[in-house]
């Protein structure tokens, strides 16, 4: 599938079936992950929205066929600006440094230089447009980072502290949960 005819697929109108329908577009393996990059920045943020969700569904059902492009990831993340494709960045940062994650990205992460990714990480945390989505998932990369840069421990508790006072429910209660994580390391 080109990427015209991919762009077009995620212009469609949402259906109840827009999830399997996406799904079945990348089990097709008739995909081109840079494609995907590309239309995650796409001006229509519905469209932009849907391919981030798809590169996130990528890392996490066919790790083998993502793991190259996980440079490129990292490389584009202090550039995606659309809010609702952020979450899925932010996420995907998530999913590569969790301890849980699977072999073939815990591999990768070891020799990965993660400082650029925790600037934007940081920035996204503290900036008021940020979704709360987003928020909680750079909240939490950067609490998985933090066995590997000690320094980011005390700052991000810092930025918690400051931000549950300002933010929602939702920010609150896995700030709880990322604190508490912290306090074990």
């Amino acid at each position: 599938m080109d990427k015209e005819e991919l762009i077009a697929q995620m212009n469609a109108p949402v259906k109840f079936q827009m999830v399997a329908s996406s799904t079945a577009i990348i089990e097709s393996n008739d995909l081109d992950i840079d494609d995907l990059f590309d239309i995650s920045f796409h001006k229509k943020k519905e469209i932009a929205f849907r391919a981030a969700w798809m590169l996130e569904y990528l890392m996490t059902h066919k790790p083998e066929q993502f793991a190259p492009y996980v440079d490129k990831l990292l490389q584009l993340l202090s550039e995606q600006k659309n809010p609702s494709a952020m979450r899925h960045y932010a996420k995907m940062v998530v999913l590569l440094t969790d301890r849980k994650a699977g072999p073939i990205y815990k591999e990768m992460a070891v020799n990965l230089n993660f400082e650029p990714v925790i600037e934007v990480l940081f920035t996204w945390l503290v900036d008021p447009e940020t979704l709360v989505a987003s928020k909680v998932h750079c909240m939490q990369a950067l609490a998985n980072l933090t066995p590997r840069y000690d320094w980011i421990k005390d700052e991000l508790l810092e930025t918690i502290d400051y931000l549950m006072g300002i933010e929602s429910i939702a920010f609150f209660a896995r700030a709880k949960m990322v604190k508490k994580q912290l306090k074990r390391k």
